[in-house]
């Protein structure tokens, strides 16, 4: 006899988590950018606990500052929603797209989600019919290609002091690599010619000015300066998107491995079209969305790996669950969170070996909500029956 699966109630705990000084360091602002590179564990998360019909909780997250009333929202949307007979690509889907074409699959939902959280609405659908199935969240996805993720260090722009120390901590973790922001200067880039004695043998660097190098011509120097380290080094996101020529002309350089942070489906078909790089960063949306787009890559040739935004422990797991699936995930992803912020609100702790972060066999996410700890970070509390 068939048994429905549906949330009677939701527990909801807004929490800010601060991330540690050290790690989040940089020199003053100087712009929009900065100023949220340094803001950014500020934000408010909202953590949820989910009831079920059956018995069980489930939980979930949503991104960073989403505003209590598209939390409110989605919950609302899914209180009494039959979880057997929905999934998160389609939970929103309209009828049809323009010209009767049905609606693509599954970036659609997040894109017009409207005032609601998809991110929030997939993580609970995935614990809760996980832990309904006994399947963890990877067998709901198509099934792990591996029980490991590769994981890489990460830091804002610390001065060559700091940096010098993270790295040393990262590789007493038994990590290979670090990720770092850059200002349009390449403040970064000087910081590792300073420091460049003091890098172990074999570890490497990925440098993310996020579009910040103007052009080619005015960054040439710096490109040099980072082939001429005695480490790897390689740069994500080093021009404006649409500068095509500037990025297939520091391809063509042969100095360093070029990285697109394909956000979304449309940078994802601009990058690979236009042949800016050499690998992809597929951050940015929900585990559906991140597996159309590695798939996608992976046909035409492309290593990747799972961005984030340094969330909470709920959302860094069902990355973890996500990054395990896709075959050509094999750069290092960024599931960093225990390192980078006070904690992760959610037991069992990630776990790591090996420089990387160990993928849960448990039904759902493989992790439940830290009650204890989210009480001494939480800013606002509510429930929505």
């Amino acid at each position: 006899m068939y048994t429905p699966l549906a949330f009677t109630g939701f527990r909801v705990w807004s929490v800010v988590v601060p991330a540690r000084r050290d790690i989040l360091s940089a020199p003053a602002p100087a712009g929009v950018v900065y100023e949220q590179n340094l803001s950014w564990p500020d934000l408010p998360i909202h953590l949820v606990e989910g009831a079920t019909t059956a018995g069980f909780t489930a939980v979930g997250e949503c991104g960073r500052g989403t505003s209590r009333s598209a939390v409110e929202a989605t919950l609302r949307d899914l209180l009494g929603r039959d979880l057997l007979v929905s999934a998160p690509p389609t939970l929103w889907m309209r009828a049809s797209a323009p010209g009767g074409l049905p609606p693509s699959y599954p970036l659609w939902s997040w894109q017009a989600a409207g005032e609601r959280s998809y991110i929030l609405a997939e993580s609970l659908w995935l614990d809760a019919v996980g832990k309904a199935s006994g399947l963890p969240a990877h067998q709901l996805l198509g099934g792990a290609v591996r029980a490991r993720v590769p994981v890489d260090f990460w830091a804002n722009r610390p001065p060559p002091d700091v940096l010098a120390r993270l790295v040393a901590e990262a590789a007493d973790k038994g990590l290979r690599g670090m990720k770092l922001k850059s200002d349009a200067a390449g403040d970064t880039a000087q910081a590792l010619v300073a420091i460049a004695r003091d890098v172990p043998a074999g570890f490497r660097f990925t440098i993310d000015p996020m579009c910040a190098w103007r052009t080619l011509r005015e960054s040439r120097r710096l490109f040099e300066q980072l082939a001429a380290l005695p480490f790897e080094a390689q740069v994500e996101d080093p021009f404006a998107y649409l500068m095509v020529e500037d990025w297939r002309q520091a391809r063509a350089l042969g100095h360093t491995t070029i990285v697109c942070h394909a956000r979304d489906e449309h940078v994802l078909r601009l990058a690979l079209r236009e042949q800016m790089a050499d690998a992809l960063n597929l951050g940015g949306g929900g585990a559906y969305a991140f597996l159309q787009m590695a798939t996608v890559a992976e046909f035409a040739g492309k290593d990747c790996w799972q961005g984030s935004a340094l969330e909470l422990g709920v959302l860094q797991h069902l990355h973890l669950h996500a990054s395990a699936c896709a075959r050509n995930c094999l750069l290092p992803s960024d599931l960093q969170s225990e390192w980078v912020r006070e904690h992760t609100l959610v037991t069992p702790r990630m776990q790591y070996e090996a420089g990387c972060a160990v993928l849960p066999d448990t039904p759902g996410l493989g992790v439940a909500l830290d009650l204890d700890a989210a009480q001494r970070y939480c800013v606002d509390a509510f429930e929505v029956q």
